[in-house]
């Protein structure tokens, strides 16, 4: 519903979406969902992209971020219930986080998104979130039940293999949060896969700090 006028406020008010000039009446105004300051309804367009861009892409960065909390929660609580060391360091963490997380999670929230918005916004995050973060607990478990049964491996072998465990399956979660993919978010992928090489294979990263000597990220 739009209008400018008094007597427009109450079909304003009962509208699902109320749009007001600037030049409208105070009262018109005060009951609007919308004012559009420079009187322009080409303005319209651009606000509902805007709106589906930010529904959409909170959609999908939520549900990277819930996976993470869910594989969390399991490992802290089966790791915790066995008595086990947990298979990962702070750094470690860190650098996985970055990778998998923190950074792709950054460019995808400013990415272009036209698809509609539908109710149901938490229960799609925890569908795919949930069994997604089934399935890296279940790697990075795997990795510690093989390395207990063999008993052949060091802890930090067993930490290098859980971290690579939690990267590959992070990764993976990333590439079927961004379907359908376009070439900017294949190269976001693409980098995230370059940056573990990078972490994992160049002797730059393997040490942490100058003045904590040469212990090792992995």
């Amino acid at each position: 519903m739009t209008g400018d006028g008094v007597n427009d406020a109450l079909a304003l008010k009962e509208a699902d979406i109320g749009i007001a000039m600037d030049s409208a009446a105070a009262a018109t105004k005060a009951v609007s969902r919308l004012v559009l300051l420079d009187g322009r309804f080409d303005r319209l367009p651009g606000v509902v992209a805007e709106g589906r861009r930010v529904i959409a892409n909170i959609e999908r960065v939520s549900a990277l971020f819930l996976s993470k909390t869910a594989y969390a929660i399991v490992l802290s609580a089966t790791f915790g219930a066995l008595l086990w060391d947990f298979p990962f360091l702070p750094r470690q963490l860190s650098a996985t986080d970055g990778l998998t997380i923190g950074i792709p999670a950054f460019f995808l929230a400013l990415m272009p998104n036209n698809r509609r918005y539908t109710p149901g916004f938490l229960k799609r995050s925890l569908s795919f979130a949930v069994p997604s973060g089934f399935v890296v607990a279940a790697a990075v478990l795997a990795v510690n039940v093989y390395a207990t049964v063999v008993g052949a491996h060091t802890v930090s072998a067993t930490r290098t293999a859980s971290v690579l465990a939690l990267s590959l399956t992070g990764l993976w979660i990333l590439a079927a949060i961004s379907r359908p993919l376009n070439l900017r978010r294949a190269t976001i992928i693409g980098t995230m896969y370059l940056g573990l090489v990078f972490v994992v294979g160049t002797p730059f990263s393997k040490t942490s700090s100058a003045w904590n000597g040469h212990r090792t990220i992995f």
